[in-house]
């Protein structure tokens, strides 16, 4: 079992929750999904109808899956998707995989073959046998790049591409199936109406479906301003709506290669993506996570905040690769998590957890791989439920020092040992004076700050009290942004951070 040294806890707590945090909690140390023979790039993830993990990954011209085997408490040997072929893999470009059910679609690259080298493959039985590989674009004449892959509501494949040969002009073209990824329609253009001429065209596509309708998340490109917009369509062949989610417009004349996550729903039709961006007052790239709403506007979407994962955890880091999970119970309980690798003079996986759909991911990350040697990079994660109808959560990631994929499982627990809230809880209160922030006792003396959602620093100091009296700070609406950020750390390093909007 895991020493107890090895859950490193910071409150993540809103001004609506109940005080109670959570962690995660692993069973027993990592294993290593298969010897390095085997490789460990393009690690993705999904579950199948039997709540089992399935993991696809691989070396250099070499894609694998591997499937969770309950009973011997491993995963089963890896199986080679396409053999025959000289498989593209690369952790940003490579393969990607989609399942509903016992469904489970995954679609590549061949290397060398930028035109018509888009495959899929599908499994009708939870990843343990697989088709024939199928062509996506046979017939295409440009370069049709890295299929991203996800599924419609009536169980059909659909996938983002890159199409073009020149990257001042590429766009991301949506390629359908109407039979379970026997047969592939032509690309249909999904940002025309984005502003620009092109898109990144090394920033993998996040395509979902939702509310009704298909959406994708693309990385644009506007006279290299790289932010990530939301191209939608009732059809999934005319994509006639494009939403700019992210205001932070890095301005960078190269591709990031670095694309983005996607959960929900979280309220109603309120979705959370989590990108990376350099724009930031750091100028290092950081992890952002932006809100939704996709039902707003006739289905077309509005973006409603975006605000960084840290604005006073790590001071010097850099994040990317993030990847989210949702886990919903039937009692209307819910886990959000976001991980993701951050070098801060190694790489390690650092994961946020929020128990509450007023949830909170900011400067709650607890370093998931800090015990264990090497470089963790590349998170992936998926929730299922135990066999008591709780969560249980499943990470995996690339050890760069062994090239294995390490897999760890836990479930999320309550904070054990630390000082819950006194009542009343924090509480946030905005009037004609300005913001005002309430806080009980516990938290006299605790540090202070206000961020933009950016993350740049706006006021600091310390909260006045004499620990056994409540205390408040206030700040008046002059000069005060739209969307902040309030943080607090006590002298014990507990931490609660809310997101403001007046």
């Amino acid at each position: 079992m895991l020493k107890h040294s090895l859950i490193i806890l910071f409150l993540a707590l809103t001004s609506h929750a109940s005080g109670q945090s959570v962690i995660f909690s692993p069973e027993n140390e990592p294993l290593e999904v298969a010897p390095s023979s085997f490789g460990n790039k393009a690690i993705r993830m999904v579950t199948n109808a039997s709540d089992q993990p399935v993991i696809a990954f691989g070396a250099n011209g070499h894609l694998y899956v591997s499937i969770w085997n309950e009973a011997a408490g491993t995963f089963d040997a890896p199986l080679e998707i396409d053999s025959e072929s000289n498989v593209f893999m690369s952790d940003a470009e490579g393969p990607r995989m989609a399942s509903q059910g016992d469904y489970v679609v995954i679609t590549y690259q061949i290397a060398g073959e930028w035109a018509n080298g888009a495959r899929s493959v599908h499994s009708m039985d939870g990843g343990l046998s697989w088709s024939d590989p199928v062509a996506m674009v046979s017939e295409a004449t440009v370069d049709h790049f890295m299929p991203c892959v996800a599924i419609d509501n009536d169980g059909n494949p659909f996938a983002g591409v890159k199409v073009g040969n020149d990257p001042s002009s590429v766009y991301e073209g949506i390629l359908q199936s109407q039979d379970g990824g026997a047969s592939w329609l032509s690309a249909a253009d999904a940002s025309a109406n984005a502003d620009g001429d092109a898109v990144c065209e090394c920033c993998p596509s996040q395509p979902f479906y939702a509310a009704g309708r298909y959406y994708d998340l693309v990385r644009n490109n506007n006279a290299n301003i790289r932010d990530f917009w939301l191209m939608s369509s009732a059809d999934g062949s005319n994509w006639d709506a494009a939403l700019d989610i992210d205001p932070l417009d890095w301005e960078i004349n190269s591709c990031p290669e670095s694309g983005a996550t996607v959960t929900g729903p979280m309220q109603g039709s309120e979705y959370l993506t989590a990108f990376m961006s350099a724009a930031g007052p750091s100028g290092q790239s950081r992890v952002y996570v932006s809100k939704m709403d996709l039902e707003a506007n006739g289905g077309q979407g509005d973006w409603l905040s975006t605000e960084p994962v840290t604005v006073s955890q790590f001071d010097n880091a850099t994040q990317n690769t993030p990847i989210l999970g949702h886990w919903q119970g039937p009692d209307g309980n819910s886990i959000l998590a976001l991980a993701w690798e951050q070098n801060a003079g190694g790489y390690d996986v650092q994961i946020a957890l929020s128990s509450s759909e007023d949830w909170s991911l900011t400067d709650v990350a607890q370093n998931l791989t800090a015990e264990w040697s090497g470089q963790h990079r590349k998170p992936v994660l998926v929730f299922t439920t135990d066999a008591n109808g709780e969560p249980l959560l499943h990470v995996a990631w690339q050890h760069s020092s062994t090239g294995t994929v390490h897999y760890l499982r836990g479930s999320i627990a309550s904070s054990v040992g630390t000082v819950c809230l006194s009542h009343p809880e924090p509480q946030i209160i905005s009037d004609q004076n300005g913001i005002t922030v309430e806080v009980g006792s516990k938290w006299s003396n605790s540090i202070y700050s206000l961020w933009t959602s950016q993350g740049r620093l706006l006021r600091t100091g310390e909260i006045q009290g004499n620990g056994a009296q409540s205390g408040r700070v206030h700040f008046s609406h002059q000069d005060l942004p739209a969307h902040m950020i309030f943080s607090m750390e006590r002298s014990d390093g507990t931490r609660w951070a809310q997101q403001i909007i007046r």
